[in-house]
């Protein structure tokens, strides 16, 4: 396992524990992009943002606002987590506003895997053991790839069959900016072995 740190948090930062998409996953998310633009046209155009390449991640668990203080912790715990799980595999299923029809949101949704649960277990339980709260919603696996206030129900939504790898671990930062939340990896972790 090898492990990359890439930056320095600041006071209470706003964190989350995801998975970057590898590169082939990438252009498949591209794919259904392109997808989308064609099937909902140029005047759409303008009220959807999609997701950077720097941005999609499939999130693991959710943190929030996080004092400072833990962040030796919790980067310690994700070396440990990225130990202890393997790479594996995933399915795509879906295409579609998530995680109702009428969200604003528009994600690729993965089906749970015994190794895709035992990767979000791990990081709930990180959680627990640095005093966090984990969330309570059901964990339903996505990459978003885009936002509208108008939503997306305009756009059908695409059954997909197309498994993907997921072979790394990353704590990513969130910063406000005027074009909206960037996501900056502080440690990533490759998990051994292929799927």
């Amino acid at each position: 396992m090898g492990s990359n740190h890439r930056g320095e948090g600041v006071a209470d930062p706003r964190l989350f524990i995801g998975v970057r998409p590898t590169a082939d996953t990438q252009v498949f998310l591209d794919g259904l992009v392109n997808h989308c633009r064609q099937q909902l046209g140029q005047s759409a155009e303008r009220a959807i943002r999609w997701t950077s390449h720097a941005n999609r991640h499939l999130t693991l668990a959710f943190l929030g606002e996080t004092p400072a203080e833990l962040l030796p912790a919790l980067e310690a715990g994700i070396v440990d987590i990225a130990d202890r799980a393997r790479a594996c595999e995933a399915r795509v299923v879906s295409l579609q506003p998530f995680p109702r029809n009428r969200s604003r949101l528009l994600a690729a949704e993965l089906l749970p895997n015994p190794e895709l649960d035992t990767l979000h277990r791990l990081c709930r339980e990180l959680m627990i053991q640095l005093g966090l709260e984990p969330e309570s919603a059901t964990y339903r696996p996505h990459f978003t790839l885009g936002r509208n206030r108008r939503g997306f129900s305009r756009l059908p939504p695409l059954e997909l069959d197309r498994i993907v790898t997921l072979d790394n671990i990353v704590l990513y930062q969130s910063r406000m900016t005027p074009g909206g939340s960037q996501y900056h990896p502080l440690l990533e972790a490759e998990l051994p072995g292929g799927a």
